[in-house]
């Protein structure tokens, strides 16, 4: 068997998260024995082995009618403690090899204060979510194992059926967690892994004004997000912008693109970073200088040391992308937020082409809902505006655009707009015949549009969806740029 697993890719509540809910729990242990009859749990639920021993001891002497105290619990503990936690944080801590009675003292103490005791809810959530995560990192060690050992058929048969009973056993405890777990426990328990993280776990935002508008500090884990906007307004290099920015931070990024390959969106991004255009790539040798050159190799070898994947999707199905993100994230799992971008929705093959948009539409939101819950990702699906902006004078994007139509936004958390008005204007102008399309046209868009986007949004779950923020359009370097603080475009950090 291998050695201590990594539980950090398996959820957003992580080992020291359990370390402390520990903590209190066996703090109200002993401030109110009677947790012990009540809290589900088992020994083996518990990382650190000191608190294993004291759950179990504390659990023998409960059924036995006799007191839970650190007195109690003394003489069934170690004489020395090493605490795990400890070396696995590479800190000092003042508990490394500390005197279990002293640290069950220290324990009883906390369980004195009230505030202790409003933590015990969200802490056994922590608990339980933690040990389920690691039983089955067990199993998945075990499966390894059995894998690399000479068995034959009927021996492998029998360790299958096992495994199988095995897993069944934690759905059923997972399911019973669930339909336990209030929704006051639930907040509670991301509540205070968020508050030890010191913000919401989520994929970084790369321009303020997005953040801004969809009242988020970045893409959090779990959510889905939509992006719409119509073709040529520059959709594909603000999803560019916000890859990099989140592969630049380290975090896992799958970009699923029915459109540009590769080496264009790379292309693309040594543009915004080092404003080198698309124009002077593709003739390397006569509009760019060497060092441009050097810059262009660096990059491309840079983000080669990255998690980051791009794959050019040509029919695939939701399920199929499903399976991509899976696979991705089992090689590039780092403990960070995984951002995956799917451009765009719309050529998603539908499992029944005779269906309408808004079927179609659902049934690919709804499973990329449940892929960012189950992955605790970030999801961003482009969508390319429908035609009904064209039959309003007005063409600023409302949730009717959007592919499916209003209905398709049930499933997204929060759907942004990319909004370029200099393009509507231009298109209105080569058609306008009389005096009252050109007042139409004056009225709707004024002046001093040129190079101008607007970012809006047509859903967020908690802001104010009126919110609208603007941007500048560097078309040289197919780049946005905040107008209210010029800042210095960033290099890829290493």
């Amino acid at each position: 068997m291998s050695g201590p697993v990594d539980r950090s890719q398996f959820d957003r509540i992580s080992e020291d998260d359990a370390f402390e809910a520990s903590e209190v729990f066996l703090a109200c242990m002993f401030a109110d024995n009677q947790v012990l009859a009540e809290c589900g749990l088992e020994w083996e639920d518990f990382g650190e082995e000191l608190h294993q021993l004291m759950f179990k001891e504390g659990m023998e002497l409960f059924r036995s009618g006799q007191p839970v105290t650190a007195i109690s619990l003394k003489p069934f503990m170690p004489k020395a403690w090493s605490n795990s936690r400890s070396s696995r944080t590479r800190r000092d801590d003042d508990e490394a090899g500390i005197l279990p009675a002293t640290y069950m003292a220290r324990l009883m103490s906390l369980g004195f204060d009230p505030s202790t005791m409003r933590r015990l809810e969200s802490s056994l959530h922590i608990i339980k979510s933690v040990s389920l995560g690691r039983q089955l990192a067990r199993e998945a060690e075990i499966a390894s194992e059995l894998a690399k050992e000479g068995h034959t058929l009927l021996t492998l048969d029998d360790e299958i059926e096992q495994l199988e009973m095995r897993l069944t056993e934690r759905r059923t405890r997972l399911a019973a967690l669930r339909a336990s777990a209030s929704p006051g426990s639930s907040y509670l328990a991301m509540f205070e892994a968020s508050a030890r993280r010191d913000g919401v776990v989520g994929v970084p935002i790369a321009l303020p004004e997005i953040a801004k508008v969809l009242s988020e500090p970045v893409f959090e884990a779990g959510n889905l997000y939509g992006l719409l906007s119509s073709s040529g307004e520059g959709k594909s290099s603000l999803t560019m912008q916000l890859i990099y920015h989140a592969v630049r931070g380290g975090h896992p990024v799958l970009f699923l693109s029915y459109d540009q390959s590769a080496a264009q969106c790379i292309r693309q991004m040594i543009a915004q970073v080092h404003e080198i255009s698309v124009r002077q790539q593709r003739e390397p040798s006569r509009l760019m200088t060497e060092s441009e050159r050097d810059r262009c190799v660096l990059f491309a070898t840079q983000i080669n040391n990255q998690p980051f994947d791009i794959i050019r999707c040509q029919r695939e199905g939701v399920m199929q992308l499903v399976a991509y993100a899976r696979r991705f994230i089992k090689k590039r799992a780092n403990g960070k937020t995984p951002f995956i971008v799917i451009d765009h929705i719309g050529k998603v093959k539908p499992r029944d082409p005779k269906l309408s948009a808004d079927r179609i539409s659902g049934e690919v939101t709804v499973e990329l809902k449940a892929l960012a819950d189950e992955l605790s990702a970030s999801v961003l699906i482009l969508n390319q505006r429908n035609g009904e902006s064209g039959k309003r004078q007005n063409p600023r994007p409302i949730a009717k655009d959007l592919y499916g139509g209003e209905g398709a936004r049930a499933d997204y958390d929060a759907i942004i707009t990319l909004y370029r008005p200099e393009k509507y204007k231009k298109e209105m102008e080569k058609v306008a015949a009389t005096p009252s399309d050109w007042k139409t046209i004056n009225s709707v868009f004024g002046s001093e549009i040129e190079g101008i986007a607007e970012i809006a949004s047509i859903k967020v779950r908690f802001g104010d969806p009126s919110i609208v923020e603007k941007l500048q359009f560097d078309a040289d370097f197919t780049r946005y740029r905040s107008m209210k603080l010029q800042r210095p475009q960033e290099e890829l950090a290493l």
